[in-house]
């Protein structure tokens, strides 16, 4: 669309906690919520190094509170990396200056199958970096929770074993040992619900839970099922019974919905790709747009690395288009998270787009 026809945006009516909340009931809020998940890429607004953001909780907060001020995008997520709780379980990490945090590959925690007693529940807020987290929600909530939602997050346990056993490792022990997989991820869960609490009692609107393996592209439902399916759920149910929404996000392609929903009851999937058994957006959005919010789905690199302003604000409109289907449950945002390096100023375009095209009436 050239900038000659392109509409006048309108003024915001409501806060993004006012906005946030109804497309997560499916009640119209002024527009369409957007939420192009600038993590990591915060840092960039203050100047600090990746090393410092993830380890620095009030570096992080001033970072993500900026990005907020700069950008105006709808909403906070404490999602600093994968490994954050796998350090806390044990596993060294190794920590790039401009890069995310990583398991140290060469030193697994667990070597071997027979490692997997050495897991044992640990106190979140007595942690290095689960602590880290904590204290940005309640940096968050405090300097923004009355007006922008602050969203927890919280890594699956089967998720957190792989950091800590390696991919590879871990899925053959999920054939040769499932009884010592399943031992550790009781364990591990144990210490999830205790995070995922403590996040909510810091000031956490929702909590997002991360259950990376409930896709097509890396394990079978079925298998997903019996090794992580209930144990997320038990994280949910602990999230809402402390007085928080639960929100799941899985970028892998085609996300089992299906399960997810029976397992976590989520009131919003964010996701980078439509679910298992739908072959496009738009019959995602017929499938699955009223049975639960869709938060998504805007290729991340492609919205930070390629396209032109012009592209992402028409890439924008699309989705905004696919998803009125949805009748006020949808959430425009990156499939996964704000690319690190990506250009800030498309972020800032998406928001943007929502205030062009996503006006509800």
């Amino acid at each position: 669309m050239s900038t000659a026809t392109r509409p006048v945006p309108k003024k915001d009516q409501l806060s993004s906690l006012e906005r946030v909340v109804l497309a997560l009931q499916y009640k119209k809020p002024d527009r369409v919520p957007v939420a192009p998940l600038v993590c990591g890429a915060s840092r960039r607004v203050t100047g600090i190094s990746y090393a410092r953001w993830s380890q620095d909780a009030e570096a992080a907060t001033a970072s993500l509170v900026a990005a907020q001020d700069l950008i105006g995008f709808d909403g906070f997520l404490t999602l600093v990396d994968l490994s954050v709780e796998a350090e806390d379980f044990g596993q060294k990490l190794i920590f790039p200056e401009n890069g995310t945090a990583y398991p140290d590959f060469d030193d697994q925690y667990l070597k071997s199958a027979d490692d997997y007693d050495k897991i044992k529940r640990v106190d979140p807020t007595k942690t290095r970096r689960m602590k880290t987290v904590i204290d940005i929600v309640h940096g968050l909530a405090k300097a923004r929770g009355q007006t922008v939602p602050v969203m927890g997050f919280v890594y699956g346990p089967l998720g957190v074993l792989s950091q800590i056993r390696g991919h590879a490792e871990l899925f053959k022990d999920l054939i040769r040992h499932p009884a010592r997989v399943l031992e550790a991820v009781q364990t591990i869960n144990l210490t999830l619900i205790d995070y995922a609490v403590a996040q909510v009692r810091a000031g956490a609107h929702a909590i997002v839970i991360d259950p990376l393996y409930s896709s097509a592209t890396i394990l079978k439902k079925e298998t997903w099922n019996r090794f992580e399916g209930p144990f997320v759920g038990a994280i949910a149910d602990a999230v809402r019974e402390a007085g928080a929404a639960v929100i799941v996000h899985n970028c892998g392609d085609g996300v089992y919905f299906d399960k997810v929903i029976e397992n976590i009851n989520p009131v919003g999937i964010s996701h980078a790709y439509p679910a298992y058994g739908s072959k496009s957006w738009t019959e995602h959005a017929e499938n699955w747009g009223k049975k639960v919010v869709t938060i998504g789905g805007v290729d991340p690199a492609q919205v930070g690395h390629v396209l032109s302003q012009e592209g992402v604000r028409e890439l924008s409109r699309e989705h905004i288009e696919t998803f009125k289907v949805a009748d006020g449950g949808f959430i425009l945002s990156t499939g996964c998270e704000f690319p690190p390096h990506g250009n800030l100023l498309s972020a800032k375009t998406m928001v943007e787009a929502g205030r062009l095209y996503g006006q509800y009436e």
